[in-house]
């Protein structure tokens, strides 16, 4: 089997869109459980700058055709799916 190893710009954007969608929720559940004021400001003040960098990276990715956000469940998977299948083969 003949796999890449290179890493291309789609797959570090799609990895940047996990871990940005983890950090949202970690942060929202971060500010719930907070007592301290300004503790809370400054995680609030976070969030919301990963929201906006997560958006521009989605922006991003769907501009390039990267990630179709519109696409039903069913499209994605049928997509991922035959993207596996080049790869393996």
């Amino acid at each position: 089997m003949n796999q890449s190893t290179t890493l291309t710009e789609k797959d570090v954007a799609i990895d940047l869109l996990t871990s940005s969608k983890a950090t949202v929720t970690t942060l929202a559940k971060a500010i719930t459980e907070t007592t301290n004021p300004q503790l809370r400001d400054t995680l609030r003040n976070q969030l919301t700058a990963c929201v906006n960098s997560h958006c521009r990276l989605s922006d991003i990715a769907i501009n390039k055709g990267w990630y179709d956000a519109y696409a039903t469940p069913e499209q994605q998977l049928q997509k991922d799916l035959s993207e596996i299948s080049t790869v393996t083969q």
